[in-house]
């Protein structure tokens, strides 16, 4: 059997957590995680008797909370007609209509007990006696008891079927042979009990020797179990594959977190440089500013002193000014004479002023 997949094409990814627990535990754990296999992620209820329908995502729906297919302006082609796509509503993945397949995995858990399986005395499935079973009829897919059995081989058109007995029958091969028969869409009464090798598909035994005339097929507990433990093989190097994908989100989480501490630890020295331009600034604009007023104090020291000359002046004038004004209304002749040299020498000062004199030195030279 060829079995020429790349995994790396899968998209399922089996989480891989018992090999860390106990016995008890881990039938716990799976327990848990395929619980959510048999409920509709849409309205919350199990799929008993509610049509469940599998995407090629692996998501289950039941039919009535099933998307409606989107009619695109292309659709895909079937001898049926135009077939939309449906968006699946948990991953957003998008597939074609005519590629939704019928979940029976959980019809079978639905309409099947689990302790059917489990039973080790199984009933025939041929009469109504609840006589225990002794064999099996592959073709049938029943379990029978030894009356059957002999019945089986005495009618014509039962005799060629392939009986085994119960004993042979492994675990894996009783699990497949009481779930419930799936029947062909073209032979209504033909259950689907070989698989195609060639077509890696499920047929009856009308459709293996018609349609799928010589072509390498298996029946369905043999396809079973060798597919079984091909995907049990697949499933491990997945959990592995699996395992280097966490190593890798280890590390990516490693760097994000050494990003955000870097992160952190620059958005600190930019504050304190801040800090330390901002006090830098303030000295050296402490240092200008006393600079400046160091020099403005000096000049501002000779302006003063240069105001207060000018107001002296400005008194010494006004008191010329009056002076003159009372000597010339005074109609003394002699005390006007007397003074007149005086009197002249105080009204040129202000011309010598402006020519640079000091009038101090020349006041005291001409006395």
């Amino acid at each position: 059997m060829d079995e020429s997949v790349d995994s790396d094409d899968l998209v399922i990814i089996v989480e891989n957590e018992a090999e860390s627990l106990p016995a008890g535990e881990e039938k716990v754990k799976q327990l848990g995680a395929f619980g959510l296999m048999d409920t509709c992620p849409i309205c919350k209820l199990s799929f008993h008797n509610r049509e469940p329908k599998l995407l090629p995502c692996l998501h289950s729906f039941c039919r009535r909370c099933l998307p409606p297919p989107l009619r695109s302006a292309e659709p895909r082609r079937d001898p049926h007609g135009p077939v939309g796509s449906i968006r699946c509503p948990v991953c957003g993945q998008e597939c074609w209509e005519i590629d939704v397949l019928d979940n029976f995995f959980v019809k079978d858990s639905a309409e099947v007990p689990s302790s059917t399986v489990e039973k080790t005395s199984q009933v025939c499935m041929s009469c109504d006696d609840n006589t225990e079973a002794t064999g099996y009829c592959v073709e049938c897919v029943e379990f029978l008891c030894l009356t059957c059995i002999e019945a089986h081989q005495r009618v014509k058109f039962t005799r060629d079927h392939t009986i085994r007995q119960k004993e042979e029958m492994s675990p894996e091969a009783l699990g497949v042979s009481t779930q419930k028969p799936v029947f062909c869409d073209v032979h209504k009464q033909e259950p689907l009990k070989l698989f195609c090798e060639t077509c890696d598909r499920l047929t009856c035994r009308d459709c293996q020797l018609l349609k799928h005339k010589d072509h390498n097929y298996q029946f369905l507990e043999d396809a079973y179990r060798n597919h079984k433990q091909y995907l049990e093989t697949m499933t491990l190097q997945l959990q592995e594959k699996r395992k280097a994908i966490e190593e890798v989100s280890s590390c990516i989480n490693s760097g994000l977190q050494q990003v955000e501490e870097n992160r952190k630890a620059v958005t600190n020295e930019i504050k304190k440089s801040i800090c330390n331009l901002i006090m830098e600034i303030n000295r050296k604009g402490k240092i200008l500013i006393n600079q400046l007023e160091a020099l403005t104090k000096d000049h501002d020291l000779a302006l003063k002193k240069q105001q207060d000359d000018i107001n002296a002046l400005t008194r010494q004038l006004d008191h010329v000014i009056s002076f003159t004004k009372w000597a010339t209304a005074s109609h003394s002749g002699t005390a006007l004479l007397y003074c007149k040299r005086l009197v002249l020498l105080l009204l040129g000062l202000p011309v010598m002023i402006i020519l640079g004199i000091d009038y101090f030195f020349f006041f005291f030279k001409l006395i």
